[in-house]
């Protein structure tokens, strides 16, 4: 997992199929030393994986990504510029039980990253866990 480590949630909102959050990235983090030692970026995986957790947060579970749908990379994630990030996560459960969501990587100007994907319960109870 990343929360306490490579990120912290600074604020978390929840209202109906909508979450919102506020992280702080942890500009010395060591990945940043290998992507990239000149000019570190956020790589887009661990966004992802920050989406992912997230939700696991949120709905008490262990989730697994059946599907990334899209994922666009708008902008780089320069955490010495960006260290603040808001993250917006729509949800809805499809028929077969699984989480169709709809994210944004932003910050009060700029979007960074937008994701559309598939996620289901990852079948682990009570233990939430990184894929």
């Amino acid at each position: 997992m990343l929360i306490d480590d490579f990120y912290h949630i600074t604020e978390l909102q929840k209202s109906g199929v909508t979450l919102r959050a506020q992280i702080e990235l942890n500009s010395y983090h060591a990945i940043f030393k290998g992507h990239f030692p000149q000019q570190a970026i956020v790589p887009g995986v661990m966004q992802i994986q920050i989406i992912k957790e997230l939700l696991e947060d949120d709905f008490k579970m262990a989730l697994l990504i059946k599907e990334v749908i899209v994922a666009k990379y708008l902008r780089p994630v320069t955490p010495a510029e960006h260290r603040v990030l808001q993250i917006q996560i729509d949800h809805k459960i499809t028929e077969s039980g699984e989480y169709l969501i709809n994210a944004t990587v932003s910050n009060k100007e700029t979007t960074f990253t937008k994701l559309k994907a598939r996620l289901s319960e990852s079948g682990m109870q009570g233990k939430v866990t990184t894929s």
